[in-house]
């Protein structure tokens, strides 16, 4: 090689070398002149078997006809992932029968008479009703004037009075309210009308309650006749005219029923003739009711029953 040759060689060496170290100062000067993004603080996750106190569980409820079964009470059955505290009985949340439909909702209404009442709903029947509240069927269909064949037409919403503990079995006698001081009049002419004999007498007046007080006097009757009875179109009457026709009606052996002089919505135990004002004040008033064929059935006058046997 010649002496000039191996000169450029070299300076050629020395220029790539010094290229070489320029480039790798200026890469080093680069990364170090980056500032690193610092770490944030991160923030432990513990999970833990504590519930959410804002989750509610779902609870499936089964809806049961009103037909009882065998006497097994069924009970509201947890839906799957129950919290066991719930399980347990421990917060576990509380119904509001507002929520329910109206076909599990319980029964509070009652009669004029406070008997608790009950609205028939899809699937009832007399039997299980009566078994439900533990009253035999028979009272639950004289509380109610059914016959044998009315169970099986029992409508739904139809209301049926519930005799709990013999509630309108037997119609209480109302304490009588002070009565307004009336001058008396003559006592009334009478009519002739077909009189029966005391063996074919149907029913009877028993007393008149509260005379001359609109808001709780009322007639009542008895059936003393030995079986059912139908009075439909029977007539209750005044001394003065005043002229009351009963609807359809049964009336069981022994049944009572009040007929109120005020107006009211009618049930089983108590009918209602919707007058203004009282009519039994007059001490000389005479009750009559008629049968359809226009024979007395029963009679009362309040100066024989003042006056006594």
């Amino acid at each position: 090689m010649s002496r000039r040759a191996l000169l450029g060689y070299l300076i050629l060496n020395v220029l790539v070398t010094f290229t070489v170290m320029v480039g790798v100062l200026l890469i080093n000067e680069a990364r170090l002149s980056i500032t690193p993004t610092p770490v944030r603080n991160l923030l432990p996750v513990v999970i833990t078997a504590t519930p959410d106190p804002n989750y509610t569980p779902p609870v499936v409820y089964v809806v049961v006809t009103a037909t009882p079964s065998s006497g097994i009470a069924l009970q509201p059955m947890p839906a799957e992932g129950t919290p066991q505290a719930v399980l347990r009985g421990e917060g576990a949340p509380t119904l509001d029968p507002a929520l329910l439909p109206p076909e599990l909702q319980p029964a509070t209404g009652t009669d004029p008479n406070a008997c608790p009442t009950y609205a028939l709903v899809a699937g009832d029947t007399a039997g299980a009703l009566a078994e439900r509240y533990g009253v035999p069927l028979a009272d639950l269909m004289r509380v109610n004037n059914l016959r044998e064949e009315d169970l099986t037409r029992l409508q739904i919403g139809q209301v049926l009075v519930i005799p709990i503990q013999g509630c309108g079995l037997a119609t209480e006698t109302p304490t009588p309210s002070a009565t307004p001081s009336l001058t008396p009049s003559p006592p009334p002419t009478a009519t002739l009308i077909p009189t029966l004999a005391a063996d074919q007498l149907k029913i009877e007046i028993t007393q008149i309650i509260s005379p001359g007080d609109i808001t709780q006097e009322g007639i009542e009757i008895r059936n003393i006749s030995g079986s059912v009875i139908e009075i439909g179109g029977w007539t209750l009457s005044d001394s003065k005219g005043n002229t009351y026709t009963f609807p359809d009606y049964q009336m069981f052996e022994g049944r009572r029923v009040v007929v109120y002089t005020r107006g009211g919505v009618s049930t089983p135990l108590a009918l209602f003739w919707g007058l203004p004002r009282a009519i039994w004040g007059d001490p000389n008033e005479v009750a009559v009711i008629l049968d359809t064929e226009g024979r007395v059935q029963a009679r009362y006058s309040r100066r024989q029953s003042a006056a006594g046997p």
